[in-house]
């Protein structure tokens, strides 16, 4: 795996609208694009796997289209090297998990885990990027005209890692592939974005925990291996999670995003 820093970012080529491409990340072009969904949890699933919100896709209404101008976003999830890098050069902690101020060996190219909020953002700050917005995550994985899943709209738990009980290396599934091309944003881990956990416009739920108190973290959590009804519905790219800035987890990591500068008209 090619590791890589922004502050370093090699600039390739130019596409249609003058934006150069950045080694590591994809070039979401602006548009419109489908967010949300009109999903009804009929049976009551929700409840039945005991989620807070009650009733899966409540969340996620009133489907819309929304515009974004041109944004990059990191093809793959940060990695426990690429992170190891940053906490070399800051002196800030490492997760929980690492030994001897490092990752467990032979999981360099695996998603760093045990990150709060918090430090998923300063991570992004240090490396001259952001975190992304809900919307920018869920263009980039759903594309333009609003994939269920990256790959398309049926359901298959052989595309991506859904259901194998551990996280694997990123890019270790070549169909867990976005439209734009983005990776692994329906299985491996789920990702913070920058967003406070708050209703879409227009959204009439009584949803106890909307409110400045929990981050939306978005992707399938398909390294911890789950219920099938559940990683089906989790591996979509509308679904919504959402947790306490200052909790981590070994089912959550992030990836990072930048706005784009287009060159003008000449």
């Amino acid at each position: 795996m090619f590791f890589f820093m922004v502050a370093a970012a090699v600039l390739l080529s130019c596409s249609k609208d003058r934006a150069p491409r950045i080694e590591g990340m994809v070039y979401i072009p602006p548009g419109e694009f489908i967010m949300g969904s009109e999903e009804v949890d009929t049976e009551g699933l929700g409840k039945e796997f005991g989620l807070r919100k009650e009733r899966y896709y409540e969340d996620e209404t009133p489907m819309r289209r929304v515009f974004l101008e041109g944004f990059y976003i990191d093809t793959y999830e940060v990695t426990n090297a690429q992170y190891k890098k940053y906490l070399d050069e800051t002196g800030y902690t490492p997760p929980p998990t690492w030994e001897n101020g490092t990752f467990p060996h032979g999981e360099a190219d695996h998603p760093v885990t045990y990150v709060t909020w918090y430090e998923a953002h300063a991570y992004c700050k240090w490396a001259g990027k952001r975190l992304p917005t809900e919307a920018e995550w869920e263009k980039a994985a759903r594309g333009p005209d609003g994939n269920i899943y990256p790959w398309g709209n049926e359901y298959d738990e052989k595309k991506a890692n859904l259901n194998t009980g551990e996280v694997k290396p990123v890019g270790s599934y070549p169909t867990d592939r976005s439209p734009y091309g983005v990776y692994d944003m329906a299985g491996n881990v789920m990702e913070w974005v920058e967003d406070w956990y708050e209703p879409y416009p227009g959204n009439t739920s009584k949803n106890k925990d909307f409110g400045k108190k929990y981050k939306v973290l978005r992707g399938g959590l398909g390294g911890m291996s789950g219920h099938y009804i559940m990683n089906k519905i989790f591996a979509r790219g509308a679904n919504r999670n959402y947790y306490l800035p200052d909790g981590a987890g070994d089912d959550g990591g992030f990836r990072c995003a930048r706005s784009a500068e287009v060159e003008p008209e000449r």
